[in-house]
Formats: C-alpha cells, sequence, structure tokens
C-alpha cells in the first residue's frame, strides 16, 4: 500500500470539467506482487485482551507513514530531485531534472 501510493496510486481531477478522470480501477495503478519484494511476516503469539473483541492488535496501517517519504528521499539521493506531491511519477522527475548539454 506504500509503495502504491508513494509512485503511482493517484486520483486525477479534471478541474476544467470537474470530474474524476480515473473514475474505476482499469485506470488506477496499484501494485501487483511482482512490484514488490518479498516481505517476511511475522504473527506475534500473545493476545491482547484489552485491545479489540477479538484480543487481536493490527500494526498494518501506522506502518505506511514513513513508507512515502522513504521513497521520496532514496529517489532524491539517486537523481538529486526532491518531489514533494504524491505520487512521485517520471513525469515530475523529468521537470527537475537539469538540461544537458
Amino acid at each position: 500500500m506504500g509503495a502504491g501510493g508513494a509512485l503511482s496510486e493517484e486520483l486525477v481531477v479534471d478541474s476544467h470539467r470537474g470530474f474524476f478522470v480515473n473514475h474505476d480501477l482499469a485506470g488506477y495503478e496499484v501494485p501487483v506482487h511482482a512490484d514488490i519484494p518479498h516481505q517476511e511476516v511475522i504473527f506475534m503469539n500473545e493476545t491482547d485482551p484489552m485491545s479489540s473483541p477479538m484480543k487481536a492488535k493490527g500494526i498494518g496501517e501506522p506502518g505506511l507513514c514513513g513508507v512515502s517519504a522513504a521513497i521520496a528521499n532514496a529517489i532524491c539521493n539517486a537523481t538529486g530531485v526532491r518531489v514533494r506531491h504524491d505520487p512521485t511519477t517520471l513525469d515530475k522527475l523529468i521537470a527537475g531534472l537539469p538540461d544537458v548539454a
């Protein structure tokens, strides 16, 4: 989810006509398994009776906060271009690159 939000997922609005350009998943790019490196999932063998009626804890979404910033910093280190609005797409990078002599 973090990589998709940082690199490809964007809700595009036509500001002239006032409607969503990508109004369905056909034009909304989300990463697939081949786009993301292997991740190790670890299940904790403990319950937390105070966290929820199911006595389960989740830590998925809070980890997304730093993904976009980490990817943007890695791209800036590699290219020298700082993109400040997600998603970081090629058109935003090319616009910031210096002209080649």
